[in-house]
């Protein structure tokens, strides 16, 4: 019974502070925001990436607030979106990398398919591609094909779409959606068990 009392006290503090820290990390974005969004891009070549570090950075406040009697607050914005700005490189790239190595070590099995799987692993494709010929959206087809077929990245494909990044990110992702449900659909149909 005690150790419940202890323990809820404990939460109760740990609750307190995290809103008291919230409550002067807002304050900080009330009135630093501006600043704190040019610092940000003046820092990153990727103008796409400024929202997730700005969230980042009022997360990081809350967790680790500017101490108190801190003179320059902008130099300790200054370091803290530097901070920030190196872990988000950091990640891009291990990110990439780790889908790099996916795809050679996929690419590597590919190859050492015998004729038979690969016949079948060719059809399931062929599958997917008339999937998203016939009953996609045009945008959303278009999206799916500049990412996966003409394998280029979100901006890439955004910029050849004449369209905004975030545009682009949703036709891709209803795109997906939808082959997903019309593949498990025809899988379901060619085992027999079709839905009028």
């Amino acid at each position: 019974m005690q150790s419940t009392l202890k323990t809820n006290k404990h939460e109760k503090a740990i609750n307190a502070e995290v809103q008291n820290n919230t409550r002067i990390a807002a304050q900080v974005f009330d009135e630093y925001g501006n600043e704190i969004r040019e610092m940000i891009s003046f820092r990153v070549n990727d103008q796409s990436i400024v929202d997730d570090i700005y969230q980042d950075l009022f997360v990081s406040l809350v967790h680790r607030p500017i101490p108190p009697g801190t003179q320059n607050v902008k130099g300790y914005l200054r370091t803290a979106i530097k901070n920030d700005v190196l872990d988000e490189i950091f990640r891009t790239k291990s990110y990439h990398t780790r889908n790099r190595r996916y795809v050679e070590m996929h690419t590597e099995q590919v190859k050492f398919l015998d004729p038979e799987d690969a016949a079948i692993l060719s059809e399931e494709i062929q599958k997917l591609l008339s999937i998203i010929e016939r009953r996609l959206m045009p945008h959303e087809r278009e999206a799916v094909i500049q990412r996966y077929r003409l394998n280029r990245n979100n901006n890439e494909a955004a910029e050849a779409m004449h369209i905004d990044r975030r545009s682009f990110s949703h036709y891709l992702c209803t795109g997906l959606k939808k082959v997903r449900r019309f593949a498990r659909q025809s899988e379901k149909c060619s085992k027999g068990i079709c839905h009028a």
